[in-house]
């Protein structure tokens, strides 16, 4: 049986250098954890797919827990001691459709 996804087009608040990605993901990373707990992170299973630009990018999460992701992204103030903000501009359940919609925003 194929697990269900949906895609979330995130928007940041503060530009995201190339070479800064990865410790970006892992900041993030650690960031949604506090936010949505060791118990629901496993159901959740948010994964930065990809970049559009330097301040858009593309996140997978479960179909369940798509939801509860954008709410921790929401709440997310700061990553380290940068101060930004997340805000969810579309969500779909595949990342061309979500792109198509996302060229628009």
């Amino acid at each position: 049986m194929k697990i269900k996804r949906r895609y979330l087009l995130v928007e940041c608040s503060t530009a995201i250098g190339e070479r800064d990605r990865t410790l970006f993901e892992r900041r993030l990373g650690a960031a949604l954890l506090a936010q949505i707990g060791t118990m629901h992170y496993p159901s959740v299973n948010p994964k930065i797919t990809g970049f559009v630009n330097e301040r858009r990018f593309v996140m997978r999460a479960s179909l369940e827990g798509h939801k509860e992701l954008a709410l921790a992204l929401a709440m997310i103030k700061k990553l380290d001691s940068t101060e930004t903000a997340f805000y969810t501009l579309k969500s779909s359940g595949t990342i061309k459709a979500l792109l198509k919609e996302g060229s628009r925003a």
